[in-house]
């Protein structure tokens, strides 16, 4: 908004006047913003916070390892076309177990849940059978088989594994007592002596074989997603059947040397036991967990692992040489389930935790300390009262500057502290005090300035479609009311009375306009509810604009639909004359007469200037372009041609293949030298697949074309295939014979004469 020298004082001067009241709004705003800091400060997931940190981790993402210590087995679509569909049987991940021992890896994660029954398995199989006496030997013969979780256990005896148990993605469970004193890998407490804590309850619904104990350990692949769907932290280690499991992802601490220790929260004792705050592990390594027992997910800045196809791993040989040495994953990328959302994009769950195994081997987890929630509710404060003294003393322009800059500042700080600690601290608290403190005062002082219902949108109300009209409401939607230049269809109609009706109410003035503006109020209904913009032209004619003010999708097809939707809103008023559209005259005397009442429509496309072209309420929004002047054009040749719906070439090349056109005419406009053709719209897709409609079709195509080809012969011929079609416009062809006629009492070149010229 352009307020000038003299309104740029005005507002100073009214901001300079610090009465006492204006204090209060931006006081309640800086203090709700603090409030709800200190309420939601440990919320998993909470927006924007969560998207400041994504933010945060993607700039300085951790630096991936030179030779990581992990690999990754995937079970993709080359694979199943290798070897079958998935899910394989167990005794195929077996098979992968065994291929990896032999190439010398160090461990395996199976990040493939392997709870349950496999369905797979000869007994499983032989259970969905009913014995009977042909079939029942064999059955019984099948399920005395191995086991495929025999055979996958059985493999886990040649190098530490983990088998993964539990869906994903899943959500947060609650706690759960877990046994430290039943593993010989972890112990808990101040003085190591500590029987029971509390850890997250792992999701796991089905009974996990006890021969993969023996064998190997359990791991978890769950990873709890926040609200929004994204993963972004997991536990590292959860409680299954009362017993401490790691997550897949931390599993190969466990299977390595040494004892992982748990420090504990001695002062926030739940039912199930203290919940842990702090690890050590591997070479005295310390982790400090978050408030769910885990950490956040710190992604590399470049994610590829070492990947090996799972068809290559069964044929062996050097395909297997990137797993020598390694800890590999198992995983699938095959179905749904197997894929999460990051905040670096999708990725398996062999993937997240794999990185997430080196993110642990680096020793390095962001953490959000427990005291950030009443450290950025002061910050908040401080920087709202800093904002609403700059607003009441500085002029507006250096207030502006000093919100942004307390922003900027804020921001560039937790990111700096982050980069140096990993500690995670939001700066959105504060820079909605900064920034909402001083809008909220600007609100108060100059409300009426901004767009105002009466002033601005109540001279668009009813012109422009709903969902423009709703985004006028806020501030960013004044943009939406500036001048544009783009494509612009546009559709002029008017209603064509009997003149003998009208003779009728030439006494009666008011009558008669009230009915034209009962149904032209009834075709303003249906061009908004089909996203177009209404305007009104001379001698009552309605005009539509599609494409602006907003840029739309497939605005020729709306405004077709809309062409056809407004034929049929007049047929219904002649139909039942009494409609509600006609509410405001039904009870004065209507005219039978007005029954006969039809319409006309022209459509075309082309690109034009658009925008609010009056002042305060005696606004209108406006079309200035060739198209306006052709659409006008068409529209008053539907007399001649019979359709109501005349169109332009734009139009037809866009929608020829949907809907429903017929070859009119061959005109010049005055801004042009060659011609064009004009149609006809006069149906759906329906209409157009119907065998009557393309014979119509096809010789009215001809005859247009041979018409501007100057083939008067042939152009003969097929005006007298026309005229024996029932319903063709008499009008239409008496038109062509006239032309014809014409044609054929002048010399060969004088013919290109008889091209009609639109003048714009």
């Amino acid at each position: 908004m352009d307020w000038g020298a003299e309104g740029t004082a005005m507002l100073e001067q009214r901001l300079q006047q610090r009465p006492r009241l204006i204090l209060i709004p931006p006081a309640i705003l800086v203090l709700l913003i603090a409030l709800s800091t200190v309420m939601f400060a440990r919320a998993p997931g909470a927006q924007p916070r969560e998207a400041v940190f994504d933010l945060f981790m993607r700039t300085a993402a951790r630096p991936a390892a030179d030779n990581p210590g992990v690999a990754i087995v995937d079970i993709d679509e080359e694979s199943l076309a290798a070897r079958g569909p998935w899910p394989w049987p167990r005794s195929a991940l077996a098979r992968l177990v065994d291929s990896a021992a032999s190439a010398g890896a160090r461990g395996v994660i199976i990040a493939v849940p392997v709870e349950g029954t496999d369905p797979l398995s000869p007994d499983a199989i032989a259970g969905f059978f009913p014995p009977d006496e042909t079939t029942g030997p064999a059955l019984e013969a099948l399920s005395r088989l191995p086991t495929t979780n025999a055979a996958l256990a059985d493999a886990g005896r040649a190098l530490p594994t983990a088998y993964g148990a539990g869906p994903s993605p899943a959500a947060t469970t609650g706690w759960d007592r877990s046994d430290v004193g039943t593993t010989d890998w972890l112990t808990a407490g101040p003085n190591r002596t500590t029987e029971y804590v509390a850890l997250p309850a792992a999701p796991v619904f089905s009974v996990v074989d006890p021969g993969f104990a023996e064998t190997g350990m359990i791991s978890v692949t769950s990873l709890p997603q926040d609200p929004d769907g994204i993963v972004r932290r997991t536990p590292i280690l959860w409680t299954l059947d009362q017993r401490p499991v790691p997550a897949a992802g931390f599993a190969p601490f466990v299977m390595g040397d040494g004892t992982l220790h748990l420090g504990i929260a001695s002062r926030q004792l739940r039912q199930d036991g203290a919940p842990p705050v702090e690890m050590t592990y591997g070479t005295d390594k310390l982790l400090r967990l978050d408030q769910r027992a885990g950490v956040r997910l710190w992604l590399p800045r470049e994610l590829d692992l070492p990947t090996v196809q799972a068809w290559r791993v069964f044929e062996g040989g050097t395909w297997t040489t990137p797993l020598n040495g390694r800890v590999v994953f198992i995983g699938e990328s095959v179905s749904p389930r197997s894929r999460v959302m990051t905040s670096r994009g999708e990725m398996t769950i062999a993937q997240v935790h794999a990185h997430l195994t080196e993110q642990l081997a680096a020793g390095v987890a962001p953490l959000r300390p427990g005291w950030s929630g009443m450290a950025e509710a002061f910050l908040a404060i401080l920087a709202g009262l800093a904002a609403i003294g700059a607003a009441m003393y500085l002029k507006p322009g250096m207030v502006v500057l000093t919100s942004i800059a307390i922003s900027l500042l804020t921001a560039a700080g937790f990111f700096a502290l982050f980069g140096r600690t990993g500690m995670l601290l939001d700066p959105t608290p504060i820079a909605a005090a900064a920034i909402g403190a001083p809008l909220t005062i600007l609100g108060v002082v100059i409300g009426n300035i901004l767009m105002r219902d009466d002033a601005l949108r109540g001279a668009f109300h009813g012109a422009l479609p709903p969902q423009t009209m709703a985004k006028l409401q806020t501030r960013a939607g004044g943009r939406l009311l500036n001048g544009v230049r783009r494509e612009v269809v546009v559709l002029s109609s008017r209603l064509r009375i009997p003149e003998e009706t009208a003779e009728k109410f030439k006494s009666r003035p008011d009558d008669f306009i009230r009915f034209t503006a009962a149904a032209n109020d009834a075709l303003r209904r249906t061009i908004l509810a089909h996203q177009g913009t209404v305007d009104f032209g001379e001698d009552g004619r309605l005009l539509a604009y599609w494409n602006v003010p907003e840029a739309i999708d497939h605005p020729v097809e709306k405004a077709c639909a809309c062409a056809l939707r407004m034929i049929d809103d007049i047929n219904s008023l002649s139909e039942d004359l009494q409609t509600a559209a006609l509410a405001p005259v039904r009870n004065r005397g209507l005219d039978e007469g007005f029954a006969d009442t039809s319409i006309e429509i022209g459509l075309a496309s082309s690109t034009c200037f658009a925008g609010p072209v009056g002042r305060g309420n005696r606004n209108r929004y406006a079309v200035i372009g060739d198209a306006v002047g052709l659409a006008s054009s068409l529209r008053r040749r539907a007399t001649q041609y019979g359709p109501t719906i005349i169109t332009d070439d734009v139009i037809f090349d866009a929608l020829r293949h949907h809907y429903a056109f017929l070859d009119l005419d061959v005109l010049r406009l005055s801004t042009e030298e060659q011609p064009r053709t004009v149609y006809g719209l006069v149906g759906n897709p329906f209409l157009k697949a119907s065998k009557s409609f393309r014979q119509l079709a096809d010789i009215q195509r001809e005859l247009v074309m041979n018409w501007r080809t100057g083939d008067l012969a042939k152009a003969t011929l097929q005006l007298q295939r026309l005229r024996a079609i029932p319903g063709v416009p008499d009008v239409y062809v008496d038109l062509f014979e006239a032309r014809l006629a014409k044609a054929r009492g002048m010399d060969e070149d004088d013919q290109s004469t008889l091209v009609e010229t639109i003048t714009l």
